[in-house]
């Protein structure tokens, strides 16, 4: 990503745009749709700094992020022709900024994501380059895990969003109770715990711009 970003605050239509996605969800994202909060939040994004604020509005719409020809990869066919493959930008390393920063506060803060695509015993979260995501299972739902002990670990951090994304990313920075904390050493979750973990989220993440960036709820002020 080459272009100049800048952290954007958005309106309450991007709060419409977090439910409708909470409502595509699973467990962890009806529980967070239920949260009263939700509407007094803070949204906030991450674009380039000429992208107009009616194109940040466009929460389903792509373009924002310029295309860097340096990660283009060119590739000769059997007939001779070149096939062009430009990797969609992304402001992922933003994201794993934040992430970073929150889980550092406090030792109990934890980041859960929901995985929209994945199912139990899949073989893929089996693969190397995947066997680093702290994986729990929820019947038939998959979420990964970070810990405040991940804070350093930006190869996790990354490797765990680039694993939850899908057609829809879902997430919450959220924090764990003394007595929650062997949920994180569990290969499964159960719902009490999903909706703890909603309960105490003090951030939301959702994908947007398909699949370019990020919209992140705060909640309000106490």
């Amino acid at each position: 990503m080459n272009d100049v970003c800048a952290e954007l605050h958005l309106g309450p239509e991007a709060v419409n745009y977090i439910r409708d996605c909470l409502a595509n969800g699973k467990t962890l994202a009806r529980y967070l749709l239920e949260r009263p909060d939700l509407e007094s939040g803070t949204v906030t994004t991450f674009l380039p700094s000429d992208v107009s604020e009616e194109a940040a509005t466009q929460f389903k719409w792509g373009g924002k992020l310029k295309r860097d020809p340096a990660t283009f990869v060119y590739r000769t066919e059997p007939d001779g022709s070149t096939t062009r493959w430009e990797p969609k930008p992304n402001t992922d390393p933003w994201l794993v900024s934040i992430l970073q920063r929150f889980l550092r506060g406090r030792a109990e803060r934890v980041c859960v994501f929901e995985n929209e695509l994945a199912s139990p015993g899949d073989p893929w979260l089996s693969l190397p380059r995947w066997d680093i995501l702290q994986t729990a299972i929820f019947e038939n739902e998959v979420y990964h895990l970070l810990s405040n002990r991940d804070a350093e670990n930006e190869e996790r951090i990354l490797t765990t969003i680039k694993g939850a994304n899908a057609w829809l990313f879902i997430g919450a920075m959220t924090s764990v109770s003394k007595a929650s904390d062997l949920a994180l050493e569990a290969d499964t979750v159960d719902d009490e715990v999903l909706e703890m973990f909603a309960q105490r989220a003090e951030k939301i993440v959702v994908g947007a711009y398909d699949g370019e960036s990020y919209l992140i709820w705060s909640k309000p002020a106490s």
